[in-house]
């Protein structure tokens, strides 16, 4: 793994389709390549206290859920400092998520549209999964000649925005932004309308075309404004100057000789680092472990609270009443790996539903069009049989990980 020079946080305190312990488990991979390192940001709410430490901030597609008014502000804020900002949607955009993620996006003159981009033509073997080949000269699309771009929303440009890819003619809506990216005061914004490009194991994800180049090109873009790692616990450093002892001449009145006395003076940061460290910077390492260990303890709690919900859902699930419920988890307190493994299956059921549910859209789109007179029977029926064999095999996994037997679509005649 390379050294750790930046640090980027995922949001999921917006109920967040990607998620680095799940569906962007490779993402989180690649990017550790790159010397980047993705963190889980669960503390609601959004604060700039909290972000101002971080190089990056990622919302990879809120879903039913809304950002306040004070996070909305944290943000714009934090991103004005020199923060980066990634902005992910999906097929439908706010209004499909039922979600206000634009009333960010826009203030950076960025809007995610209410549509799903498809092309009949140039595909992956889905409308749904269209070809992107049409891109602007930038750091972002440098060595991309090629994208999926799997069951995503355009992008309109309302403001200083700058488009980077657009789909084809074929496409529908045709000639529409789908990347964009902006400058704002001393940070940097990219946006995709398809959170999917960069999740694992689907088709048109991350290992999709070129998904992965964009996904590096993205984060390369974003943080070049950014501090590096160790001077993150730095705030404001062209302000700071700390205060150093240098030695200054000047003539005895009563001798006329001249001696040497040592003048406190202030000195700009960048010139202390010539000069010898202060005594403070002997107890870094034990500072930088103790921030490790509350890093790691965190996280730990995060988990223990993960699993506390799991086991409070399966207590009342068997209609368990609170008294025998303390008596249980006194009699029963090596829980804590089966619990962590339902939570894994919990996340892992999540992704399979969300991906059942975009292909049921795919399939219900393909049938309008067949309908309309717009699809031709023969290609109809293919679309129509592959999207329902992934289904099927969706539903099968589904099945394995709860232990049920819900009926499976039947195979195509």
């Amino acid at each position: 793994m390379a050294e750790i020079k930046w640090r980027v946080l995922f949001d999921e305190t917006q109920k967040e389709r990607g998620r680095i312990t799940t569906s962007y488990a490779a993402l989180k991979g690649v990017l550790e390549t790159e010397g980047i390192q993705s963190i889980r940001f669960v503390d609601f709410p959004i604060t700039l206290e909290k972000l101002k430490d971080f190089d990056a901030v990622v919302f990879p597609c809120p879903d039913q859920s809304k950002l306040q008014p004070g996070e909305i502000r944290a943000v714009l804020d934090y991103v004005s400092r020199g923060g980066g900002v990634v902005l992910l949607s999906h097929a439908g955009g706010d209004r499909g998520l039922r979600t206000n993620l634009n009333e960010l996006a826009e203030n950076f003159g960025i809007s995610f549209q209410n549509n799903q981009v498809t092309d009949e033509r140039q595909n992956l073997g889905l409308e749904n999964l269209p070809k992107i080949t049409k891109f602007k000269d930038h750091p972002v699309t440098e060595g991309i000649t090629e994208l999926c771009y799997s069951a995503g929303c355009s992008i309109k440009i309302v403001g200083e925005a700058e488009a980077l890819a657009i789909t084809s003619r074929t496409a529908e809506p045709p000639d529409a932004i789908i990347l964009a990216v902006a400058n704002y005061g001393n940070g940097r914004v990219a946006a995709l309308g398809s959170y999917e490009i960069f999740r694992d194991r689907i088709m048109g994800g991350l290992n999709t075309s070129q998904n992965m180049v964009l996904a590096k090109n993205i984060f390369r873009w974003i943080l070049t404004p950014s501090k590096p790692k160790e001077a993150l616990a730095i705030l404001d450093k062209e302000k700071i100057s700390e205060a150093v002892v240098e030695p200054s001449v000047s003539t005895d009145v009563a001798s006329g000789e001249e001696r040497i006395k040592p003048v406190l003076t202030a000195r700009p940061m960048e010139d202390i680092s010539k000069a010898p460290q202060p005594i403070a910077a002997a107890y870094t390492p034990q500072i930088d472990k103790l921030m490790t260990e509350v890093t790691t303890l965190r996280k730990r709690f995060d988990a223990f609270i993960d699993e506390f919900r799991e086991f409070a859902a399966r207590v009342l699930s068997q209609g368990i009443t609170p008294s025998e419920t303390i008596r249980t988890v006194t009699h029963s307190v090596p829980v804590s790996s089966s619990l962590i493994t339902d939570a894994a299956k919990r996340e892992e059921l999540e992704s399979l539903n969300s991906r059942m549910r975009s292909l049921q859209n795919q399939l219900d789109y393909i049938t309008k069009r067949y309908q309309s007179g717009a699809l031709q029977k023969a290609e109809y029926a293919a679309q129509r049989a592959k999207i329902r064999g992934e289904m099927r095999t969706i539903q099968q996994q589904i099945n394995a990980i709860t232990g049920k037997t819900e009926e499976l679509l039947p195979t195509e005649d």
